[in-house]
């Protein structure tokens, strides 16, 4: 699953999870036809990449200001602030 995600990055490792969820599915259940089977298989992969879509972009939308604060708040505590922080401190 590593390999998967740095190769394809984090959606594609997720539809294809998905999509490997819904063949699984399938191959440990009744038999159920080739079009019932293909139809199952589709929308295994359509809902992994609605979910990849939606819940990796959207947590990463979210996420992304606050961590951006996180690493410049430890950037300037390492390399010692902006030049206006260090007048303020020295006034």
């Amino acid at each position: 699953m590593e390999t998967l995600l740095a190769i394809f990055g984090a959606k594609w490792c997720c539809v294809f999870a998905s999509t490997m969820g819904g063949l699984t599915n399938g191959l440990v259940h009744t038999w159920l036809g080739w079009v019932k089977e293909a139809k199952n298989l589709a929308i295994a992969a359509i809902v992994g990449w609605i979910a990849a879509e939606f819940f990796i972009g959207y947590s990463g939308i979210r996420l992304l200001p606050h961590l951006e604060t996180q690493v410049f708040k430890r950037l300037d505590k390492i390399i010692g602030g902006t030049e206006e922080e260090k007048d303020k401190k020295g006034d």
